[in-house]
């Protein structure tokens, strides 16, 4: 068994995942999908609700909310879902590609579930995203994406000692998946399960900012985003972003790059 990347040939690592589709959907309680023959790659993040998945003939494994599951081509699987309530998943596939004997010996040595990290989710989000609106460059963005969530997915397990602590990863989460509310460092702690006053000491001494700051990078940059990959209206824009006003959002962006959002916009346009 393969226990870390670094032990894998340069000719593993060109593994690429490619055809990529990503889209987030909510099955119906009690639904369920097979048996059937996995011939894609499938990355399965579960944001609410849960499923259980039967991989060949092995023991059920339970995916609760908060969880990732990778699935493998060339297995058969039978998956149900939570019988209580709609189980809300984003769901990134494609087809492998370059993938040597060696790296599916690796792949297949891995626990298939893990908890969702801030990386995670923001990838997958960014993959639905641009196929939503379409800017795909041809598909290439979207199989970029996909690949870069599956390389995420495998560092995760190989550097989990190096990893941020849990109360951080928890809260970035809870940032990302709630940007456009109006959140504040107490929602933010709830969700990290300590004190707002514990939570931005463990921001900075670890990333050198605060939670309420990450926050709003994270909302300019998403906007920097839209502004320069959508034809989105700005006030759009800026209710997407969690900016109660769109004269509030043009003020952060013209702090942030020096231009308006139409000024940026535009000069993107030209270029």
């Amino acid at each position: 068994m393969y226990r870390s990347v670094s032990e894998l040939d340069a000719r593993s690592r060109r593994l690429r995942v490619v055809d990529a589709t990503a889209r987030q959907m909510v099955q119906p309680a009690g639904s369920r999908i097979g048996p059937r023959r996995q011939q894609e790659i499938q990355l399965m993040l579960i944001h609410s609700g849960s499923m259980s998945v039967r991989i060949d003939d092995g023991e059920p494994r339970h995916v609760p909310t908060g969880q990732i599951c990778l699935l493998l081509p060339g297995h058969t699987e039978e998956i149900w879902f939570d019988e209580h309530a709609g189980t809300r998943e984003t769901l990134v596939r494609g087809r492998m590609e370059n993938a040597t004997e060696q790296m599916r010996t690796w792949l297949e040595s891995l626990r298939p579930t893990r908890t969702l990290s801030s990386a995670l989710t923001y990838l997958a989000r960014e993959a639905v995203v641009t196929e939503q609106t379409r800017l795909t460059a041809d598909g290439a963005l979207l199989d970029a994406l996909a690949t870069a969530l599956l390389w995420r997915f495998i560092a995760e397990f190989r550097n989990l000692p190096a990893a941020l602590p849990k109360s951080i990863e928890d809260a970035r989460l809870f940032i990302h998946t709630h940007v456009e509310r109006q959140i504040t460092l107490t929602d933010i702690a709830q969700a990290a399960s300590v004190t707002p006053a514990h939570l931005v000491r463990m921001f900075r001494a670890h990333m050198d900012t605060t939670p309420i700051r990450y926050l709003w990078d994270r909302r300019i940059s998403l906007g920097v985003e839209l502004l320069t990959s959508t034809g989105l209206t700005i006030g759009s824009i800026a209710d997407r972003c969690g900016f109660k006003t769109s004269f509030h959002f043009a003020r952060k962006i013209k702090e942030t790059t020096g231009l308006s959002p139409t000024e940026l916009r535009t000069s993107t346009s030209r270029t």
